[in-house]
Order: structure tokens, then sequence, then C-alpha cells
């Protein structure tokens, strides 16, 4: 059974709607990511993923690899 964990963090200040979509392609390609959803007008990233598949480590990353920071996260079940 799937190990799933949603997370809804926030991110540094996103500078136009097109970076948000960025972020969003690129995290949701992720092996074991589910889902995704970056809003721009609050920069948040609401992200549903198997922790059992991958880490949010590995998510923060390819977020820092775009040249975005998490500020703060939670995370729900």
């Amino acid at each position: 059974m799937a190990d799933m964990v949603k997370v809804t963090a926030k991110l540094e200040q996103l500078s136009c709607p097109d970076c948000a979509n960025m972020i969003e392609r690129v995290v949701k390609k992720q092996k074991g990511v589910e889902s995704t959803e970056v809003r721009y007008t609050t920069n948040k990233l609401i992200v549903t993923f198997d922790k059992a598949v991958i880490g949010w480590e590995d998510i923060e990353k390819a977020i820092g690899k775009l040249g975005y920071a998490v500020v703060s996260k939670t995370e729900s079940v």
C-alpha cells in the first residue's frame, strides 16, 4: 500500500506565473509524486507523494535546482 503524504509548502516569492508553472511541471515529473499544484498568488506548493518512493528532501532539492527555496512546510496524511 502506498504511503501517501500531502505537504503544503510556502515558497520564496515567485516572480511570475510562468515560474510557478515551471516548478509545478518539474515537481510533477518526480517519481512517486501523485499530484502537484503551485499557487502563484499565495506562493504555495501543494504536493501529494508516496514517501516510500520519494522523500520531501528530494522534492525540495528539485525546487532548489530551479533557483527557488522552501520557506516553510506543513505535512498531513
